[in-house]
C-alpha cells in the first residue's frame, strides 16, 4: 500500500464523501489512491473555486469539506478559497501536493514553501513526512477546522512521500467528531449579566454570525428577546437567526458607511451582543460611543477593543447559557417607544420602490420578486458586490443560514462555486445564486463544472458593467470615481455556449415569469438582469437627511 492510500483511508474514516480539486503532476498518487475509494473526486475549473465550494459544503454539513491542489501555483491559487473559509469560518481541510523532500533544498521547479505560504490564513498545518504519525495527523487536522472558531486547515504531501511503500498494518483513526460546547456560565456570572439588563430601559440586542451555527440556538435568542422585549439586529452572517419578519426585528446591520439601524445603537443604553464575531462589521462601526456590552458567545473576544466594553459576559454554550438567562429576566410588555419610530421609519424605507416598474431594473423589485418565489427553506447565495448589501438589507430571512454571505474575507466570485456547494449539500433545496457582472466574470469557468454535475442551480447576474459597489464608496467620500468601468459577454449567449438556458430579463414584470421556468430546468440556468444603481445614490441621500434629523 501506498502512503497516499493510507491517506485516502483516513480521509474515508473521517466521512469525507467529496473532494474538490485540480489534478497535477505531483498528485497523481493522491488521485490514483482516490480510484479505488468511495470519495468522489470532482475536477474543478479553478483551485480558488474548489476551495470555495469545499468551504461551503463544510458550511452547511457541519464536517468539514477537502480540496486539493498541485504544488507551485496550485497551491498559490487554493489560497484565496483557503482565507475566505478561515474568515468567513467554514470548516475545510486543503491537500497541496509538493515536490520530492532532497528537491526541497535545491530551489526545484515550482517549488515554494507552502507551509509557510499557508502558516497565517489557516489555523494549523503540517507537512506529511512521518508516516507513523500520518492517521494522526489527520485526524488533527480535522478536530482543528471543527475547533471554535470554525476554519482551514493545511496538509502538504511530498510527491515523494505520497508514493512509498508502507505495511497495511498502519490503521486510520476514527471519525473526528465535531464536540458541541456544553460549558455553563457560573451563577455569578448569570447574576450580573441580569442585574445589568435589568437595570436597563433601552437595551437592543446584536446577533451574530456564531449564533447561526446551531438550531437550538434560534429559539433560545427568539425567548429571549420576546422576554425583554428588546429590539434586534443582526450581522449579514447571522440572517434569519430569528426571522426576518418578527415584530421585534428592525434591520439588517452592515452598511459600510451605516443604515437606519446603526441609530439604534445610538439610542440604547445597553447592547446585548450574542454570537457577535468582529470579523464581520468591528465594532467601532456601530458603538463609536462604546456603550456598554453584555457579550454572550462561546469564548471571550481575542482583543480588547474599547468600542466594546464588557459589562457582564456568559461563556460557554450559547443556547444554554441564555435559556438560563432568560429564566432570570422579567417579563416585559413592549418595545421602547423610541425603537418603534425607528422601526417605522426603516420599515417605510425597505418598501420603497418594491412596485417600481422601471428599466433597468431597481435592486428592491428584484429582491421582493426572489423572496416571493423562494420558499423559507430554499438558499439565496449571495456573491460580493452592491448587489451584497441590498439583499442583506431588503431581503427577510425566516431561517439561518437561508441567505448566505461572503462577509469575513468577503471575495468576489464566491457566488457561483458557492452555489455548486450548497446544492451538493442540500439536493432537495432550491439553490439560486445572486451574481454582480463582476463578480460572476471572476468564477464563471466554474459553470461548466455545475453542467457536468447537472446541478439544476440558477445563477442570477445583475449586470451594469461597473464595480458599483467601489463606485459607491469613491462617490461618497471623494466626489469622483474612476476604473470602475469594465465590459461583458451577451450572458445568455453564454448560457448557450455552455449548453444551458439562458433568459434576460426585460422588464420588472417577467421576473416572477423567468424564475418558476429557470427552476423547473434539469441543469444550471442563468438569468441577466439590467440593474440602475443609481438606487445607490439616492439611499446615500436618504440616509444622508436622516442622520441629520433623527437624533435632534
Amino acid at each position: 500500500m501506498k502512503v497516499a492510500e493510507l491517506f485516502v483511508k483516513c480521509l474515508e474514516q473521517q466521512g469525507v464523501q467529496y473532494i474538490f480539486g485540480v489534478p497535477g503532476e505531483e498528485n497523481i498518487d493522491f488521485l490514483d489512491a482516490l480510484h479505488q475509494s468511495s470519495i468522489q473526486f470532482i475536477a474543478c475549473r479553478d483551485e480558488t473555486n474548489a476551495a470555495f465550494i469545499a468551504g461551503m459544503m463544510g458550511k452547511l454539513t457541519g464536517q468539514p469539506g477537502v480540496c486539493l491542489s498541485t504544488l507551485g501555483p496550485g497551491a498559490t491559487n487554493m489560497m484565496t478559497g483557503t482565507a475566505s473559509a478561515a474568515l468567513d469560518r467554514n470548516p475545510l481541510i486543503v491537500i497541496t501536493a509538493q515536490t520530492d523532500v532532497p528537491l526541497q533544498y535545491e530551489g526545484t521547479h515550482q517549488y515554494i514553501n507552502t507551509i509557510e505560504m499557508y502558516r497565517p490564513i489557516v489555523k494549523w498545518n503540517a507537512s506529511i513526512e512521518s508516516i507513523p504519525v500520518l492517521p494522526k495527523i489527520v485526524a488533527d487536522a480535522f478536530s482543528s477546522a471543527l475547533s471554535s472558531p470554525f476554519g482551514a486547515v493545511h496538509l502538504e504531501l511530498p510527491h515523494d512521500v505520497a508514493s512509498k511503500q508502507i505495511q497495511e498494518s498502519i490503521a486510520a483513526l476514527p471519525e473526528t467528531q465535531n464536540l458541541k460546547r456544553t460549558m455553563t456560565a457560573l451563577d455569578s456570572a448569570f447574576e450580573d449579566a441580569a442585574r445589568v439588563i435589568q437595570l436597563a430601559q433601552r437595551p437592543l440586542v446584536l446577533i451574530g454570525r456564531r449564533a447561526s451555527e446551531e438550531p437550538e440556538i434560534s429559539a433560545a435568542v427568539l425567548s429571549f428577546v420576546e422576554t425583554l422585549k428588546a429590539p434586534f439586529t443582526e450581522t449579514y452572517m447571522a440572517k434569519g437567526v430569528v426571522s426576518g419578519d418578527h415584530p421585534l426585528h428592525l434591520q439588517t446591520i452592515g452598511l459600510p458607511e451605516g443604515d437606519y439601524v446603526n441609530t439604534a445603537f445610538e439610542i440604547a443604553d445597553l447592547i446585548i451582543a450574542i454570537g457577535y464575531d468582529s470579523i464581520e462589521y468591528g465594532a467601532k462601526k456601530w458603538n463609536k460611543a462604546a456603550k456598554p456590552i453584555v457579550h454572550i458567545d462561546l469564548e471571550v473576544p481575542a482583543k480588547i477593543n474599547t468600542c466594546y466594553p464588557i459589562k457582564a459576559s456568559l461563556i460557554g454554550d450559547i443556547a444554554g447559557n441564555l435559556q438560563s438567562l432568560t429564566e432570570r429576566m422579567e417579563q416585559r410588555h413592549e418595545m421602547a417607544s423610541v425603537y418603534q419610530q425607528l422601526k417605522d421609519i426603516i420599515t417605510k424605507d425597505l418598501r420603497k420602490s418594491e412596485e417600481s416598474d422601471a428599466y433597468p431594473l431597481v435592486p428592491q423589485r428584484i429582491i421582493k420578486e426572489i423572496r416571493e418565489f423562494l420558499s423559507e427553506d430554499d438558499l439565496l447565495v449571495s456573491d460580493v458586490g452592491a448587489h451584497k448589501h441590498w439583499i442583506a438589507r431588503q431581503y427577510p430571512a425566516f431561517q439561518a443560514n437561508t441567505c448566505i454571505f461572503s462577509n469575513g474575507l468577503a471575495s468576489m466570485g464566491v457566488g457561483l462555486p458557492w452555489a455548486i456547494g450548497a446544492k451538493m449539500a442540500f439536493p432537495n433545496k432550491r439553490v439560486l445564486a445572486v451574481c454582480g457582472d463582476g463578480s460572476f466574470n471572476m468564477s464563471l469557468a466554474e459553470l461548466e463544472t455545475a453542467v457536468r454535475l447537472e446541478l439544476p442551480i440558477v445563477v442570477m447576474i445583475w449586470r451594469d458593467g461597473r464595480y458599483s459597489a467601489i463606485e459607491w464608496e469613491q462617490e461618497n467620500k471623494q466626489g469622483r470615481s474612476m476604473g470602475i468601468q469594465f465590459g461583458n459577454p451577451d450572458f445568455v449567449q453564454l448560457a448557450t455556449a455552455y449548453g444551458v438556458k439562458g433568459y434576460k430579463i426585460n422588464k420588472a414584470t417577467e421576473i416572477g415569469e423567468v424564475l418558476p421556468k429557470a427552476f423547473s430546468e434539469k441543469s444550471p440556468v442563468l438569468i441577466e438582469c439590467e440593474v440602475d444603481y443609481t438606487e445607490n445614490f439616492r439611499l446615500s441621500e436618504r440616509l444622508g437627511e436622516f442622520k441629520s434629523m433623527f437624533l435632534r
